[in-house]
């Protein structure tokens, strides 16, 4: 039965939601990825070309944060429009199968939880590339070539820039593709505690 709630909540959800980029907009989606790109080429010509590319990598992130953050409000304000939604649609299921008492509700929560709980990956890889980086600017470090050191400062920087960013994109990439799955049955849990309480303030009545 579990299962079937899952796959239910799942195929419901994928037909009342919207994208994620029809909520916030092609523009904006448009301009996010455009100024990603530019913070990422920007950060590599303040090494190759000047230092002036400092400030235009400070004015970048800024209004990445910006339109980040917008993306994130525009989202939850679409997310509230179909929650109430979701939650009718799996009242009605679970009522339908039978679910009707608190203890049932409770119950089949902590087995969504425990099921999302197990799905869910997470890497942490900056011990390993702090490592790999140590290695790196220790064996160039050896080298007395004066003509070298630049060259040792811009891979120290950069090698400080992948460590900062890599386990973030690593982890970015299990949510979105590997991470999916045990984001949804959370959220599905999320909603049966809801109605868990809302039934149970019911019985408390009775």
């Amino acid at each position: 039965m579990i299962d079937n709630v899952i796959e239910v909540y799942k195929k419901y959800r994928k037909k009342l939601l919207r994208k994620g980029y029809e909520v916030v907009g092609i523009p904006i989606t448009i301009s996010f990825f455009v100024i990603l790109f530019s913070t990422m080429v920007s950060f590599f010509l303040i090494f190759e070309l000047s230092k002036w590319f400092f400030l235009l990598e400070i004015i970048l992130v800024s209004m990445l944060l910006k339109i980040n953050k917008k993306v994130d409000n525009l989202l939850k304000i679409s997310w509230l429009n179909y929650e109430d939604k979701l939650k009718d649609y799996i009242a009605y299921y679970l009522k339908d199968k039978g679910v009707i008492l608190s203890e049932q509700f409770r119950d089949l929560s902590i087995i969504l939880k425990e099921k999302s709980e197990k799905k869910y990956k997470k890497y942490d890889l900056n011990p390993y590339l702090a490592m790999v980086v140590a290695i790196i600017i220790f064996a160039l470090s050896l080298l007395t070539n004066d003509s070298l050191k630049p060259l040792i400062v811009t891979i120290a920087f950069s090698s400080i820039f992948i460590i900062i960013s890599i386990n973030p994109i690593v982890n970015i990439y299990t949510n979105i593709f590997i991470n999916r799955d045990s984001e949804i049955i959370y959220e599905l849990a999320s909603i049966v505690d809801e109605l868990y309480f809302e039934v149970s303030i019911k019985e408390a009545e009775l």
